[in-house]
């Protein structure tokens, strides 16, 4: 939203099933919808595009992206930036995305569906195994594991809580180097903009046992055509014409290369918040606003671009956390960004 208001006057309308959260966002208008998975948000969402006149849907969680592709675009006349219904299904699911991945020769850690056997053949070759749940965010259900009692009680205990079936889990090479994030939008099969950036340290990192907490308090920015190469590789093999966010994780392996853990078909948390330092804290034109160009060219407006759609943004830190607001650093060190 910072970013959108940062560019250009839009009249925005929010949609939250919880009460709290709906509060936050700097909308015009608060509607609290069903949850994605309720049969009645759909048609709550076509009416209020229809009651508000809205030109433009964007839906920010996956689950939600992953209804609505189904049922659109457009939604009630209003149009929308996101994959195929069919790409999306693939993307959700972490073992779907590693089959085409892996077939298609993207450089990727090496996955089985869970099993006692699965996880001893990987501990044998790869020392420590990723248990992780073939679909979620913010590292659900995830934890690095050194044994196979380790694995199996883990998955025991999430079944036991009623929170996932054994099938529900994969077992993953354990990938030890950098953590990156590529995001990058894309438009009727062009990429109009991306930038990388390596996560440094997640929020409350002690309160989960894999220490990923799924949005990080401390990024910084990187320029590394490697990670433009196999990100873009990635995008291209779940959809030949990709449209709409495509956010692509990695995890570097023991010789620095990047490898694919996981393709997300929406905006990573942090895409409109490094949009918004691009013009406050680096003094960049909404042509490098990403939230900007995907509304405007999903309306059918001509924008300027940036000149290349890759590293669109400087080498910089971003750090941020809770009471603490937003701080970047450059070559001239520390500076307060106002949010």
């Amino acid at each position: 939203m910072r970013a959108l208001r940062e560019a250009a006057d839009f009249f925005i309308v929010g949609l939250d099933h919880d009460e709290y959260y709906l509060q936050a966002p700097d909308v015009d208008v608060r509607l609290r919808s069903p949850r994605h998975d309720d049969p009645s948000f759909v048609p709550f969402v076509e009416e209020a595009v229809r009651r508000y006149r809205v030109e433009f849907v964007h839906p920010q969680p996956e689950v939600e992206l992953e209804v609505l592709s189904e049922a659109g675009p457009p939604i009630a006349g209003a149009s929308m930036v996101i994959p195929r219904p069919e790409v999306v299904k693939v993307a959700r699911d972490k073992w779907k995305t590693y089959l085409v991945l892996s077939e298609r020769s993207v450089r990727v850690p090496e996955t089985r569906l869970f099993s006692e056997g699965a996880v001893e053949e990987l501990l044998e070759k790869h020392g420590v195994v990723w248990i992780r749940a073939r679909k979620g965010a913010g590292g659900r259900l995830s934890l690095p594991v050194e044994s196979v009692e380790e694995a199996k009680r883990w998955v025991e205990l999430w079944v036991l809580k009623g929170k996932a079936r054994p099938e529900d889990f994969i077992a993953q090479e354990y990938l030890p180097g950098r953590d990156i994030a590529w995001d990058s939008l894309w438009f009727e099969g062009k990429l109009i903009a991306s930038y990388a950036r390596e996560r440094l340290r997640y929020i409350f990192p002690h309160i989960s046992p894999s220490r990923r907490t799924g949005t990080p308090t401390v990024a910084r920015v990187i320029k590394d055509p490697e990670v433009n190469r196999v990100a873009e590789k990635a995008v291209r093999a779940i959809d030949d014409r990709p449209h709409g966010f495509y956010c692509v994780d990695m995890r570097c392996d023991k010789h620095g290369r990047p490898a694919i853990t996981e393709v997300n078909v929406k905006a990573h948390t942090t895409l409109g918040l490094w949009s918004y330092v691009a013009h406050r804290a680096f003094g960049l034109s909404r042509a490098y606003n990403m939230p900007y160009l995907y509304v405007m060219l999903g309306l059918g407006e001509e924008v300027e671009l940036p000149p290349e759609p890759y590293d669109i943004y400087p080498e910089a830190v971003m750090l941020r956390h809770i009471d603490v607001g937003l701080l970047i650093k450059t070559d001239g060190g520390w500076r307060k960004v106002p949010i």
